[in-house]
């Protein structure tokens, strides 16, 4: 009888052991899944409470766990007291620069560039400054191309727009669509012409490219645009700048540290993005807020799109 009790015993202490451990492990388990989804899932946090932000402008940081991945700033055009503006200046200057400037309260880059020399538009309060590209070398052959550029008409009404400059007037003319080149395209395409577009004089222009969204809906312009063979790739993995408009007419200004570009409309759209566009990327990518530096490699370029107090900026 006491064997029997003590076998007994022993099989139920073993048995209760093991269905302890397999609870455990079981929990362990479940624990691990959460913390990965958790560390896998995108979360937007604002911030705009740790800065001196005025009232039209928000910043925000996306994180997946503890990591920082891209931040943005959110722009209310409708605000009497601030307003976007664009700079060209005569020597290339790294964000730090453009931030310390009188009434600057937020820059993001701007777009293409060597040297001092911006290859993507620029007008500020109607005064010309640069204009897209309108030929590419490619192929040992001459492209004409229509590329991207973010605007804001006279009625402060911002949009995103295939457009082209054909000369340093200011005027910009606005076109339903790029030329329709594929990748590598070996035959160019003729240039442009004035009565297929739509003659526009905005205020102000950041020209950059491609398009990434349109209407709501992904629209990714890298080949029509001629991005190919120009160093800008479209999966690999670097810094990159874009500015979009939201449905509800507010202008997003956003960096990613480290993305696809393919992967950037889904990205945008899920922030409201209605249109937008990439601009410069990799080393020039930098964005400053209320005189900080949020991110940056320290490259000067040429031109920044900018966010200013309208009683104080002096460009």
């Amino acid at each position: 009888m006491k064997l029997y009790q003590l076998k007994y015993m022993t099989c139920y202490l073993t048995i209760s052991f093991l269905a302890a451990c397999g609870s455990s492990d079981t929990k362990q388990e479940e624990k691990a899944v959460e913390n990965e989804t958790t560390n896998n899932e995108l979360l937007w946090e604002e911030n705009s409470a740790e800065l001196s932000l005025p009232d039209g402008l928000r910043s925000f940081i996306g994180k997946k766990g503890n990591s920082e991945l891209y931040y943005y700033l959110e722009v209310d055009l409708t605000s009497d007291t601030i307003e976007l503006r664009a700079i060209k200046s005569d020597t290339s200057q790294t964000i730090t620069k453009y931030i310390e400037k009188r009434g600057v309260l937020a820059a993001i880059n701007g777009g293409y560039f060597s040297g001092n020399t911006s290859y993507s538009a620029l007008l500020d309060n109607s005064t010309y400054f640069a204009k897209n590209i309108a030929v590419l070398t490619r192929f040992s052959n001459s492209y004409p191309v229509i590329r991207s550029g973010f605007t804001l008409n006279q009625e402060n009404n911002a949009d995103i727009n295939w457009i082209y400059q054909f000369d340093n007037s200011g005027e910009v003319y606005v076109y339903s669509q790029p030329l329709q080149y594929v990748l590598n395209d070996g035959t160019p395409m003729a240039s442009p012409v004035k009565s297929d577009g739509i003659l526009t004089s905005p205020k102000l222009v950041v020209g950059g490219g491609p398009t990434l969204v349109k209407s709501g809906e992904a629209e990714l312009t890298y080949e029509q645009e001629v991005f190919w063979g120009s160093g800008v790739e479209l999966n690999d993995f670097r810094p990159r700048s874009a500015v979009c408009v939201t449905a509800d007419d507010k202008v997003i200004m956003f960096i990613a540290k480290s993305q696809q570009l393919s992967a950037l409309p889904d990205i945008l759209i899920q922030l409201g993005c209605d249109d937008a566009m990439n601009l410069d990327g990799g080393g020039s990518s930098a964005i400053a807020v209320d005189s900080k530096v949020i991110y940056t490699q320290g490259r000067a370029v040429p031109t920044a799109l900018l966010v200013v107090d309208k009683s104080s900026f002096q460009p």
